[in-house]
């Protein structure tokens, strides 16, 4: 099972192995606060893709496809998520907040998804 969650949401028991999947550390939340199994950034958004979102220059479908693009090269990563999750659960954490469907994690979630399949 894969779950999402933001970093500002407490840590809990059904979160399963709790992954940060952000490119950069989060400032001001320490580890021990995100109880993480892992940090993978490799699945985050390139610079380029993210800047070109928060700037406006680009759909929320352009970012997708960009989004889906850079992660053809990315497998080995998806796969690091996927084997824990065929077995048991996983939490994929970002900055944005939950209830936000325009984050890169419920793609990521997709993917991860897909590859259990």
């Amino acid at each position: 099972m894969v779950n999402t969650k933001s970093i500002y949401d407490p840590a809990e028991k059904s979160d399963g192995k709790r992954f940060l999947v952000t490119r950069y550390w989060p400032r001001g939340i320490s580890k021990e606060k995100l109880k993480l199994s892992g940090w993978v950034r490799e699945l985050a958004p390139s610079k380029e893709l993210l800047n070109d979102w928060k700037n406006n220059n680009i759909s929320w479908q352009d970012y997708e496809l960009r989004y889906f693009k850079e992660m053809e090269n990315k497998q080995e990563f998806i796969k690091e998520l996927a084997n824990p999750a065929a077995s048991g659960t996983i939490t994929l954490l970002c900055f944005e907040k939950e209830n936000n469907p325009r984050c890169h994690r419920h793609l990521l979630r997709q993917l991860i998804v897909k590859k259990l399949k």
